[in-house]
């Protein structure tokens, strides 16, 4: 992994031109977890990184380099944070991203928001995002959140009863995607999605968890099979596995996904994304 399919100016002419018909959702893995989508007349990122992430020893812990750089003229609506952890909120990337880009608007959990505004976004653009509460974009694009199963304040929410982690539900155009952020699937979760009914596309985590990086106070997700299983018990189209691949040491095969869908819901669709590749979902196609 870390070759890009398409990166630079290439793929931001490919985003900025996107213009999928009613029925249509176009999507870019950006690495990680982040994905750019295009849906309903918005461009929107989730968990973005277009920057270094430094490691404890001052060294990078990018497995590659980012597809282009923040500061770029782009076109972007919407820029999506599902938690605080550096390879999902980057600061180094949303400050320059906002300067370039003084249309989009930010979309965190509502804990989040303080630190972004706090950082020089300007409090208008910065949405608070709280879950089941929907926010609607001016492009008729709907957003609404949904708990996360990560590191979390104890309960799982600040003091004000927010989720500082959530995943977002996007609608748009006629398709409707999940990101699930950073999670484990339980119970709770699957009945969410379920409420939410249907969801064409989901965005899942395959990284996992071990004694080691529990040790080292990493959190963890849900791995290849717990992600399979999940897919085969929510409404989902297309699932499309992630965050596997960016940081040296937390990553994950997605071959090991695949055999795990074939093996636990063979009737469900699943794609894993190159780097930078356009993925074209047609409703009922």
């Amino acid at each position: 992994m870390g070759r890009w399919h398409k990166s630079g100016r290439a793929l931001l002419d490919e985003i900025s031109r996107a213009a999928p018909a009613q029925g249509e959702a176009y999507f870019w893995f950006m690495g990680q977890h982040g994905f750019a989508a295009c849906m309903g007349g918005a461009v929107l990122y989730i968990d973005v990184v277009l920057g270094d992430i430094a490691g404890p020893g001052g060294g990078s812990l990018r497995a590659y380099p980012p597809p282009f750089a923040p500061g770029e003229r782009q076109r972007v609506d919407c820029v999506l944070c599902t938690h605080d952890h550096a390879d999902h909120m980057h600061m180094d990337t949303l400050l320059p991203l906002a300067e370039a880009n003084p249309r989009a608007v930010f979309v965190v959990p509502a804990p989040c928001a303080g630190a972004l505004r706090g950082a020089g976004v300007a409090g208008g653009r910065v949405l608070a995002a709280r879950a089941g509460e929907g926010i609607s974009l001016p492009a008729g694009v709907e957003i609404v959140p949904v708990p996360a199963h990560h590191a979390m304040p104890p309960g799982g929410r600040d003091g004000n009863g927010d989720f500082a982690c959530l995943g977002f539900v996007l609608r748009g155009g006629g398709v409707s995607a999940y990101h699930a952020g950073d999670t484990w699937a339980s119970p709770p979760l699957l009945a969410a999605l379920r409420a939410l009914a249907p969801l064409d596309v989901a965005m899942l985590p395959i990284n996992g968890t071990d004694w080691e990086r529990a040790a080292a106070g990493i959190a963890g997700n849900m791995g290849p099979l717990d992600a399979a299983k999940l897919a085969r018990a929510a409404p989902f189209d297309l699932s499309i596995p992630a965050h596997y691949d960016m940081i040296e040491g937390n990553g994950e095969n997605p071959a090991r996904f695949a055999e795990a869908m074939r093996s636990v819901c063979p009737e469900r669709r699943f794609h894993i994304c190159a780097l930078g590749e356009r993925l074209v979902y047609r409703k009922g196609g």
